[in-house]
């Protein structure tokens, strides 16, 4: 539960960095008085277009660099779900080999138990009809083992009921994940068609446009990778386990 906490606030980080940078560009242009003389001057008519070029060539130097932040909390946060999920799946499969095997030991268990039970029963008249001390011993010694495999089997049970409520929880965890790499698959696809849409709205120059495609291309490669994990981690586990009726010893 704490690795899944610390997931959860590593997207909440990379969300609130993606909300400032798409807040930076949804900022519309304010219109100041003005209260200069309105008079022909050449000069500052050639200037103002460089400056407001050069304004927005920073507001988009700007812009770029809080994407490459959030490209590095991206690239950080996909990394560390990817080696969580890996040792979930690793640990759920082996919870479920090791429930397997615990119920296998359960049924063997409970059939000894059954035939021991069975003998008994049939050495009971006999016991009563014949005082032999052969059959005392053999019977005590029927009686000791059916008592040992009955705290085997109570033993085993107990194991089998924790194993099935640890497999829960990791099914929980699991689920989850799945939903939160949902979320992050939503706001890096929200993320890339806002790139895309700057692109095509804004005209810059040459370097700019090569870095922000470069930063294009990253988001879909996050976007197949999260995609890719999505589709393999939330599939359902082979081994089918039937937790709703736990074997009972009789």
């Amino acid at each position: 539960m704490r690795r899944f906490a610390g997931m959860v606030s590593i997207l909440d980080d990379v969300k609130l960095r993606i909300q400032k940078s798409q807040s930076g560009e949804k900022k519309a242009p304010q219109l100041r008085r003005c209260n200069t003389d309105l008079r022909r001057s050449q000069a500052p008519a050639d200037k103002k277009p460089q400056e407001s070029v050069g304004d927005e060539k920073e507001r988009l130097r700007k812009q770029l660099n809080a994407s490459m932040a959030a490209r590095k909390s991206l690239e950080m946060m996909c990394s560390s779900l990817g080696k969580e999920k890996e040792i979930m799946a690793a640990e759920i499969a082996r919870k479920v080999h090791e429930l397997n095997e615990a119920e296998e030991l359960v049924n063997d268990l409970k059939a000894q138990n059954e035939t021991l039970m069975a003998k008994l029963q049939a050495r009971a008249p006999q016991k009563k009809s014949s005082n032999s001390g052969g059959e005392a011993q053999g019977n005590a010694a029927l009686q000791e083992r059916n008592r040992t495999l009955s705290e085997q089997l109570l033993k085993s049970l107990d194991s089998c009921r924790s194993l099935k409520r640890k497999y829960k929880v990791a099914k929980e965890e699991n689920r989850g994940i799945c939903a939160t790499m949902d979320v992050i698959k939503m706001e890096v696809g929200a993320g890339l068609e806002n790139i895309r849409s700057f692109r095509s709205r804004v005209a810059i120059s040459k370097d700019i446009e090569e870095e922000i495609s470069a930063l294009e291309q990253m988001f879909e490669g996050f976007d197949m990778k999260i995609s890719k994990h999505r589709d393999i981690e939330c599939a359902k586990p082979k081994a089918a386990i039937n937790t709703s009726k736990p074997p009972v010893l009789e």
